[in-house]
């Protein structure tokens, strides 16, 4: 069932028909304890789902980042990675990490607008796992075990404008500029790409060529995000 309705009032009438997705909802093991909608798993405390975020990354390594829409319902008009979503109580999308690689490539077609027949699975090279929670207003949260994938393909975007404001492709040390002028120039940065650039990025593009060299199975535990 989902949340109450009236908590949707007001919203974007595409965003609000996603709120009905069920994510999979898990313990602090990622073990699968059962299926809630989108909104029962953001509202108010929550409720600990898995999630995915993707890093894609042109032949010159540089890194897209898109802004999110203003009609997000969840951290809207914010920086972020390139694509970021959740895998769904779908038979495909359960298995772990080859379900959250097939929800990712499901996202960066509806977001991105990339043709699905140019996403390879075996291109989303699967990095690790985070466990984080970061409040986006008083109203709404998120409270994540997102998988972290990287893919280094020059791929065509057509950006939905329901999803996404605009995109920009950024090497390493205009991002690192990017992030320290951030308050200063009102660029608000989603909590969660934050601490995959504070804690997992320079490792990603120090070993772009090789990311077998750097995958792990392990869960990191972090703090609540601000």
């Amino acid at each position: 069932m989902v949340g109450n309705n009236s908590e949707l009032i007001g919203y974007d009438e595409e965003q609000v028909q996603m709120m009905t997705e069920n994510c999979i909802v898990v313990d602090e093991n990622d073990q699968i304890l059962g299926y809630d909608s989108k909104i029962n798993c953001h509202l108010g405390e929550g409720k600990l789902h898995r999630a995915f975020s993707v890093l894609l990354f042109n032949s010159k390594n540089e890194l897209l980042i898109q802004k999110r829409a203003s009609e997000k319902i969840t951290f809207p008009a914010i920086w972020a990675n390139s694509c970021c979503s959740h895998p769904l109580y779908l038979d495909k999308e359960k298995n772990d990490i080859s379900g959250a690689r097939n929800a990712a490539k499901r996202k960066m077609e509806q977001e991105l607008g990339i043709n699905g027949k140019e996403i390879k699975l075996n291109k989303l090279h699967f990095i690790t796992k985070m466990h984080y929670k970061a409040r986006a207003d008083s109203k709404w949260i998120e409270h994540e075990i997102d998988y972290i994938f990287v893919i280094k393909e020059d791929l065509e975007t057509r950006p939905n404008k329901n999803e996404i404001e605009k995109t920009m492709y950024i090497n390493k040390i205009d991002l690192d500029q990017f992030f320290s002028e951030a308050k200063i120039k009102n660029n608000k940065i989603g909590p969660w790409f934050r601490h995959i650039k504070e804690n997992f990025l320079d490792s990603i593009w120090n070993n772009i060529e090789n990311l077998d060299n750097i995958k792990d199975e392990k869960i990191h535990y972090m703090e609540e995000l601000q």
